[in-house]
């Protein structure tokens, strides 16, 4: 059969299916009596088509599996909070990237999205908390389970719920941070990041054709372009400071880059620590995301502990690891998530 032909089949197949207002679970059972009548439209495709194959290619589309996801948690420090918060948040960033996602992800797996990022976000330390906290955390998930889904889910609701600057770690090249942003952009930011020199007019894109309203609309420093990384001459053109409107920054896991948000943070720091001098955010909640977080981030120069299973002090760890502790160490409040198909 050629190409052209099972692509066409396939088609009207989904087409019959989705327009199908039943809400009964799709099982192979009903994908077969689909295939079936569009097969029985045209002789020819009936008797040539393979039907284990276009089944088979069928059910790849249209399974939907949701295992059980499983805990490991620390509560040390922690203090529980979004079940007595959550009838009191809006979750606008969150309702429009629901309504977007609702296209392209099925119902059962979108229940089990907000499922899972509530409870992540629940594991994080409420941002309104007043006073120095650090919570860290790690989400593993097979490969093209829909990590970044997933984790653009818990930026709208960490968003929602009061954390200001949302900073990303999207890989090591210019291409993947580049498609990141633009994913974001679509599920939170609602607006085209055009480089400097281009047109500024705030395109809307995904999220923000859903609900265009300008008070959900974050800052981004970063922007679409390959060449859109976090450059602090840039960022010194714009009028953000850090605990206004929401900010994102999407940045590859580079040493240079690291460095250079690492001082614009000090530039705009707001507090001062008393005995060491050292500068540092007050009172604007911080949520790294590190996607890939086996990727370059880990202190790949082995820990040193002493008969008590105390770490060296005077450990140096290699330079990402080392500016992602040193960015977390410069804000008061502080989340940290990474996300890892191999851990």
């Amino acid at each position: 059969m050629k190409k052209e032909t099972e692509v066409a089949i396939l088609g009207m197949v989904q087409m019959f299916i989705q327009s199908d207002i039943s809400e009964a679970p799709l099982t192979p059972e009903i994908l077969g009596e689909a295939l079936n009548k569009v097969l029985a439209l045209n002789s020819i495709w009936d008797a040539e088509a393979d039907r284990d194959q276009l089944l088979a290619i069928l059910e790849t589309r249209f399974s939907i599996w949701i295992g059980t996801a499983a805990e490991l948690i620390d509560y040390e420090g922690h203090v529980p909070w979004l079940a007595a918060r959550k009838l009191d948040l809006q979750w606008d960033y969150w309702n429009r990237y629901r309504i977007l996602s609702q296209k392209q992800i099925a119902d059962a797996s979108l229940d089990e999205l907000d499922n899972v990022t509530d409870r992540i976000l629940s594991h994080l330390e409420d941002p309104t908390r007043e006073g120095s906290w650090d919570r860290r955390g790690l989400v593993v998930g097979h490969v093209q389970s829909g990590k970044t889904a997933n984790y653009a889910g818990l930026i709208t609701k960490a968003v929602d719920s009061g954390y200001k600057i949302i900073i990303v770690l999207a890989g090591l090249h210019n291409s993947l941070r580049s498609q990141t942003q633009i994913r974001l952009e679509e599920a939170f930011l609602g607006y085209e990041s055009n480089p400097p020199g281009e047109s500024r007019g705030l395109r809307p894109t995904g999220v923000g054709l859903i609900n265009p309203n300008p008070l959900l609309r974050p800052d981004s420093i970063t922007n679409r372009s390959e060449r859109g990384d976090f450059n602090k001459a840039v960022a010194g053109n714009f009028s953000i400071n850090p605990g206004g409107r929401p900010l994102l920054f999407v940045v590859k896991k580079h040493p240079s880059v690291l460095k250079n948000i690492i001082e614009w943070v000090e530039w705009a720091s707001n507090g001062t620590d008393a005995d060491t001098g050292r500068k540092f955010v007050l009172g604007v909640p911080l949520l790294i995301i590190d996607d890939e977080a086996d990727n370059a981030s880990v202190d790949t120069k082995g820990q040193v502990f002493d008969e008590f299973g105390q770490p060296d002090g005077e450990h140096d760890p290699s330079t990402i690891n080392s500016r992602i502790r040193t960015l977390l160490m410069l804000f008061e409040q502080r989340a940290y998530v990474g996300y890892t198909a191999t851990p």
